[in-house]
């Protein structure tokens, strides 16, 4: 099979533990993208927080952002997106907003990133992470693409059981234990990539997809060959085509090597 799209996950999987990509994933990726493969990065990140990574590689490659609710091409114009009903996102400040047991609550509207309290410990280390600072919300919002609320795992947990059953309409998951992520149903990573598949004349068959947590499964199973990292949990690993190395040990680098030999 000829392989003709590429698409990954940033963090646990195109990046290593210390958020960078390592030489040899940004020899391949960058090869490729100048032989003119899409390299489409597929994030729970905001935009600004993705466009580090798509420069390196080059070429203009669109991104998909927040776990696939805004995807942008190249230039940074928007080709698709689906944001929070307004009704929803109310309801969600309230309760969210008067929780004790809740310190860090951020709102992604396109390139904003807004928190009641910019400076809490998780919104910062999130930053860091990110080299990106929200800053304190406006007293109305709307049109806001993802909710996350950040926090101790058992604190997140409880969170995401409570509110699934109040929003069963809203796809809400943990990215990882620390992070709860909200947003519009519609607002998938399969269902992004095969907008972009469609755009790009791809098909499924001839994409190849890259992940290492929960959020990334759906994309995984779209796509017509799907690599788990090394580092994902084992249900992730049993739905895939293949396992390849950590994150740490360039997996990544060694399956597009292999599928895109020199």
């Amino acid at each position: 099979m000829t392989y003709r799209a590429i698409y990954s996950d940033i963090d646990g999987t195109l990046l290593n533990r210390a958020h960078r990509m390592s030489p040899r994933t940004l020899a391949i990726t960058r090869r490729l993208a100048q032989a003119g493969i899409p390299i489409i990065l597929v994030s729970a990140r905001p935009p600004l927080a993705i466009t580090p990574f798509t420069d390196a590689i080059g070429g203009k490659q669109p991104l998909i952002a927040f776990n696939g609710a805004l995807i942008l091409d190249g230039d940074l114009n928007e080709l698709y997106g689906v944001t929070l009903d307004n009704a929803d996102l109310h309801r969600l400040e309230t309760l969210l907003e008067n929780d004790p047991a809740i310190t860090s609550i951020n709102y992604y509207q396109g390139t904003h990133w807004y928190s009641p309290d910019p400076d809490n410990f998780w919104t910062v280390q999130e930053g860091d992470i990110t080299g990106l600072r929200a800053t304190k919300r406006p007293a109305t919002l709307t049109n806001v693409h993802k909710i996350l609320v950040m926090g101790d795992a058992p604190v997140i947990r409880a969170l995401q059981e409570r509110l699934k059953p109040q929003f069963p309409h809203l796809e809400i998951h943990r990215s990882k234990d620390e992070y709860l992520e909200i947003v519009n149903k519609r607002a998938t990573k399969a269902q992004a990539i095969a907008f972009m598949g469609e755009r790009l004349g791809v098909p499924a068959a001839e994409s190849v997809a890259f992940g290492d947590n929960y959020n990334d499964l759906d994309m995984l199973r779209y796509a017509g060959y799907s690599v788990a990292m090394g580092n994902a949990p084992d249900d992730i690993k049993a739905e895939c085509s293949i396992v390849t190395a950590s994150n740490d040990e360039d997996g990544l680098a060694q399956v597009l090597e292999r599928l895109f030999p020199a």
